[in-house]
């Protein structure tokens, strides 16, 4: 992860002056700047998503494998609706633009609130894309090689999360109680891997998201649309329910709990929208499987990133959102226990998702 700091004004002039070729007239503002991309908002109509940083390690610091990462996937969803429509895409830097970028139709809407007409609409959106493979034309096989995928989801996500929690584990600041706590976390998550036998007897792959964060959907009167396919990967949809319900997800929400009956209201939609009982049944044998795991995973990789993350805002400390960034490291400090016990008795819950 880059340490340098961006400058936003010479970004966006260079940017102005690499477009001016094609664009005419020509109006180029900012809307948003995370971590990976600086997203602007091109003749009201259109966004334009440069790939500035990375922190996930499959590209290995390439930004062009990020750019033509997410434009593989776009390609594969472009007659749907569940996420932008690809418009144009440039691949290489040139002399007078150092980046990789994309550019895709701008959609109207607003961020996930957990709202039951929220859930209602991403659950149909997620059903939409879970069941892609049972329609010609749709093969995963349109994904591979750029999209990974996943064999053994509970044995891989299950090592990602010792990984994550190391930092932690092995920083002298680290506190007894919450060193405790992700022993525990482990060991419970370590005891359940043979339920991953459930994936190969109830067989289904798809696209799957993986990173549904409430800033990663577009909700409006008509439905909710993904984006940011930076973390997407070929596996169990049971990958994306488990992340869109994790308390991990859900707490960078303004520190939203989501109510046990709005999680069975979301999981009795999106079932019903797959509009598919054979799969349905599938898909609840992976969830009760494999649900928890992305939950896991996620409060693993909180505990390591207090350690890895804080190095890198401290030193980006000038940026508007590496300062909401730690602000939100620091809260998820705050509530680590309590995310804990919710993840834990989710791993406890046993068979939770197999009920008709």
């Amino acid at each position: 992860m880059s340490t340098n700091p961006l400058d936003l004004k010479v970004l966006k002039q260079q940017l102005q002056t690499h477009l001016s070729q094609s664009y005419n007239p020509l109006q180029i503002d900012l809307l948003a700047h995370g971590e990976a991309n600086v997203i602007f908002r091109l003749n009201l109509t259109a966004l334009v998503r440069v790939a500035v940083n990375t922190p996930n390690q499959r590209f290995a610091g390439d930004l062009r494998q990020v750019t033509q990462f997410e434009q593989v996937i776009l390609n594969y969803l472009q007659k749907t609706d569940i996420g932008h429509q690809l418009q144009a895409v440039s691949l290489e830097p040139t002399a007078d633009f150092p980046y990789t970028f994309l550019i895709t139709n701008y959609l109207e809407g607003m961020p996930l609130d957990y709202s039951r007409d929220h859930l209602q609409k991403c659950a149909h959106t997620l059903a939409q894309l879970h069941r892609l493979p049972t329609i010609a034309g749709y093969e995963v096989d349109r994904l591979r090689p750029t999209v990974p995928v996943i064999e053994h989801p509970l044995t891989l996500f299950y090592q990602e999360a010792k990984d994550y929690a190391q930092p932690y584990l092995d920083a002298p600041e680290a506190e007894p109680d919450i060193v405790e706590m992700l022993h525990a976390l482990l060991e419970k998550a370590r005891s359940r891997l043979s339920m991953e036998s459930l994936l190969a007897a109830y067989p289904h792959r798809c696209l799957v998201h993986s990173d549904h964060t409430y800033e990663n959907w577009v909700i409006n009167d008509r439905q909710a649309y993904l984006i940011d396919w930076e973390w997407a990967e070929i596996g169990s949809p049971a990958g994306d329910l488990g992340h869109f319900l994790s308390p991990v997800t859900i707490r960078r929400h303004h520190n939203y709990c989501l109510p046990a009956e709005d999680r069975a209201f979301f999981l009795e939609r999106y079932y019903d929208a797959l509009e598919d009982a054979d799969l349905a049944t599938r898909i609840r044998h992976h969830f009760a499987a494999f649900g928890v795991y992305p939950a896991v995973r996620s409060l693993c990789w909180t505990a390591g990133y207090w350690i890895t993350a804080n190095r890198w805002y401290a030193e980006a400390k000038e940026s508007a959102s590496a300062v909401e960034r730690m602000a939100r490291l620091q809260q998820s400090q705050e509530q680590f226990s309590e995310l804990w016990e919710e993840v834990m008795g989710w791993l406890e819950e046993g068979n939770e998702g197999m009920g008709e």
